[in-house]
Formats: C-alpha cells, sequence, structure tokens
C-alpha cells in the first residue's frame, strides 16, 4: 500500500527543472606563462599559478630513443641522485624529507629529468640541489654497482604487469629502433652496461641546448636568477654531440603468451606535438572513440564513444594516443575474456571505420569537450612539468592547457574523419598477451 502511494505521488509530481543563474565563464584566469633562457643556453619556462605548492624539473632531452647502449637511460635515471663531492647522499635526501619537499627521477622515450615539489619559499634550497645533482661530476664505481639490483626490481615488477608489457612491446613493433627501445633494461642489457657507457649517454645529451628547467607555480625572475647563479662553475657543453634519426614506422605483430586476462593492442602511426592541429585532432579522434570509464556507476567501455558498443560482457576495449617529438602512436586497448577478444577488436576496427566515414555534429562537440577534460586532467603536477619540457625542447615554446583547448575547439568533423582515415591506411601493430590459443592473430581481425 505504502509503495502503492510512493507511486502515485512521483508519478503525479511536477517534473523537475533547473534555472541556470549567474553562469560561470567559460575560460578561467590565465596562469602567468614565460620562457626565457640562461646565461648559458638553457631554456627556463616557467607557468605560475601562484598557489603555495611549486614543482621544479630539470629535464634532459634524452630517454630511451637516445640510447647508444640499450638499457643506458633507465640505470642512468637510478643513478642520478648521488654522494657529491665532499658531501653523501644521506644528507641530501634527508634534507629533503626534512622540508616536506619530494624529490624524484623518471625516464621516458625522450627526456630524462630530476625533479621536486614543494612550498614556494624552498625554491632558493631545490634549485641547486636538483642542478648539483644532474651535473654532479663524482660517479664512483661502487655507486654504480650499487644501482643495478634496484632497476632489475624495476623492470621485473613494470614487466609483470600485462598492460605495461603489451605497451613497450607495440612501441618496438611500431618503431623498432629509437622510440621503440625498451623504456626497461633487460638482465641481459645490464649484464653488459659498463659505468663508461651512462657516461658517454651523459656527455653526448646533457648540453645546453637540450636542458630545460621547468616550474610550476614559481616565479619567474626568481628561478632565473637562481638557475645562472647554480651553473656558476658547472662546465655546459652549448650543443649536443649527437645526431637523432626521424622517426620511421613499421608495424606487426607480436604474440606472448601469459596467465590471467588477456590483453589485445592494435596501433596505428599517428602525429607528433611538432604538429598541432594534427596532435589536437588525434585527441578529438580518442575521444569520439572513448571507451574510458567515465562515471562510478558508467559501463566500463563507457556509454557514449562509438567504442561502447562494441565492448562486451567482461571485455572492455578503449582509445589510447602517444605523441612524442616526431611521431605518435594511436592505438585500441582490449582487456577481458579470450573467448571474445576477436569480436570485440573486430567491432572496434568497424568504430574507427564508422569515424572515418563521418562523425556527426552531436558526437564531435561531446567529443572535443572530452578531450578537453582528459587533456586537463592528464595534467597532474609532475606530468606538467615534463610535457613543458618536452615541448620546449621540441618547439622551442610551449602551449598551455587553455592553448590547447582552443587548438582542439577548431577541429572539425572531417579533421576528425581524415585522421581515422590516415591510421587506417597504415600497418596495424599488433600485441597479444595470454592464452594463445584462444587469442587472434592479426590478419584475423
Amino acid at each position: 500500500m505504502i509503495r502503492s502511494l510512493q507511486t502515485r505521488a512521483f508519478a503525479s509530481a511536477s517534473p523537475i527543472t533547473y534555472k541556470r543563474v549567474g553562469d560561470q565563464a567559460a575560460t578561467a584566469p590565465a596562469a602567468v606563462k614565460s620562457l626565457t633562457q640562461a646565461a648559458n643556453g638553457v631554456r627556463i619556462a616557467t607557468l605560475d599559478g601562484r598557489g603555495p605548492v611549486s614543482s621544479l624539473a630539470v629535464v634532459v632531452g634524452a630517454g630511451a630513443r637516445h640510447e647508444a647502449a640499450a638499457g643506458a637511460a633507465h640505470l642512468l635515471k637510478a643513478s642520478l641522485v648521488r654522494a657529491r663531492p665532499g658531501d653523501n647522499v644521506v644528507r641530501t635526501v634527508r634534507e629533503f624529507e626534512l622540508r616536506g619537499n619530494t624529490l624524484f627521477t623518471a625516464a621516458a622515450r625522450e627526456h630524462t629529468l630530476i625533479a621536486s615539489s614543494f612550498l614556494r619559499d624552498d625554491l632558493v634550497d631545490v634549485v641547486p640541489a636538483l642542478i648539483g645533482q644532474l651535473f654532479n661530476p663524482s660517479f664512483q664505481p661502487y655507486e654504480f654497482l650499487d644501482a643495478i639490483p634496484g632497476v632489475e626490481a624495476e623492470t621485473a615488477a613494470a614487466l609483470a604487469d600485462a598492460p605495461t608489457r603489451v605497451l613497450d612491446t607495440v612501441h618496438q613493433l611500431a618503431f623498432r629502433r629509437g622510440l621503440g627501445n625498451s623504456l626497461f633494461a633487460s638482465p641481459e642489457a645490464l649484464h653488459h652496461l659498463k659505468r663508461a657507457d651512462l657516461q658517454a649517454f651523459a656527455a653526448a645529451n646533457f648540453t645546453a641546448d637540450n636542458i630545460a628547467v621547468v616550474g610550476s607555480g614559481v616565479s619567474h625572475d626568481e628561478l632565473e636568477a637562481l638557475v645562472n647563479a647554480s651553473f656558476e662553475g658547472v662546465a655546459v657543453p652549448s650543443t649536443a654531440a649527437r645526431s637523432v634519426a626521424p622517426s620511421a614506422y613499421y608495424g606487426g605483430e607480436a604474440r606472448i603468451a601469459g596467465s590471467g586476462a588477456s590483453h589485445v593492442a592494435i596501433a596505428f602511426k599517428s602525429s607528433g606535438i611538432s604538429n598541432a592541429k594534427a596532435h589536437a585532432t588525434a585527441l578529438v579522434l580518442r575521444a569520439v572513440l572513448d571507451g574510458s570509464h567515465r562515471v562510478k556507476w558508467g559501463q566500463s567501455s563507457g556509454a557514449t564513444g562509438l567504442l561502447a558498443k562494441a565492448a562486451a560482457n567482461g571485455t572492455t576495449v578503449s582509445a589510447f594516443q602517444n605523441s612524442y617529438s616526431d611521431a605518435g602512436l594511436f592505438g585500441l586497448y582490449i582487456q577481458g575474456n579470450a573467448s571474445n577478444v576477436k569480436s570485440v577488436a573486430q567491432k572496434s576496427i568497424e568504430a574507427v571505420k564508422s569515424a572515418a566515414s563521418s562523425v556527426s555534429d552531436a558526437a564531435l562537440t561531446r567529443a572535443k569537450k572530452v578531450a578537453i577534460v582528459d587533456y586537463e586532467l592528464s595534467q597532474t603536477r609532475d606530468e606538467l612539468v615534463a610535457d613543458i619540457a618536452r615541448q620546449v625542447l621540441t618547439l622551442g615554446s610551449f602551449a598551455t592547457s587553455a592553448e590547447v583547448a582552443q587548438e582542439i575547439s577548431k577541429v572539425s568533423a572531417q579533421d576528425v574523419a581524415q585522421a581515422a582515415q590516415a591510421l587506417l591506411a597504415s600497418k596495424a601493430s599488433v600485441v597479444s598477451y595470454g592464452n594463445l590459443n584462444k587469442l587472434p592473430y592479426a590478419d584475423e581481425l
């Protein structure tokens, strides 16, 4: 009886309406963006939102792509924080801890960095500490040997994670060398690496034209003065003694036996950050396909992107875009039950073909919003400084998230369709992981 009364009450209620009052402006106040050069030619870039916390990174435009000896970038990253002449590494680490600051190093395909997050008034201590560690002339044999077990453990842990292993392998298929070099130093590579290999890597790449000091939430004038003071007495070559071959795309197939859920990555040649319009278009195309779990209570592969209909019970599919200086990798990532991975993959490729045919105005409008939101969410505090450095070292300038949003807003349905057509025209890079007896081959998709 109570349920019946409630039903009638809800049925007879007036529809709920919302009145929008005082719309918030679509654009936020701009952060202060600055870019200059230190006296020795090192680029200094800042984006100051005037918050209480700052992030600073000293970034070298060299990573796995630039290795002459496999694994050198990974091992060097693990060796950046070490004892300085007349000092010891314990005090360096403890001083960061006592101030409440962070200290970390990272290596990617095209950069290596040392970075910290801290309160604004600690900038005066962090700048010389990071630059001093990066250009530390002391590198004892025991420090080299001590770093190896940690790198071995990092590699084992990373490659035990199926998505990490699949994406690393798909890069190897797509680019073979350069961008195809693994991010992780294998046990065999570590066995052959010598301290001289790391010193040669640093000598070839740690040059003024290949380094950027990037700050978020810092005063540019103060940072510039501190950078110039910290580099006094530090010999930094002006230009890089290296040649970097342009990225070439190949494609191919790899199959990896494994336990647990099945994983399949299908990737295609895409654009790099050097082409702003093509990069923005790739972000919108990814959003048209989507496949991300956007709402806690929603479907695992979303509900509004083209990939939503491709997913199956227990198997998800999403789109990804990895952008580098002169190339990119756009792909589909499928994870779940081996028994329906094939059908999900086939439907996912049909979704890309659908985007290559046409994109509705409603889908394009939604995708632009998704692309802007996802780009902003990807710019975590640590990722932001790395991304600014990557742009500065590649383009000589950098775009804020607001400027990227403006570029995304200019993308047309025709741009998206042409980008999808270009993907399908390239040879796919396909990696399968799991029960290989049940997983399809590339030519079956």
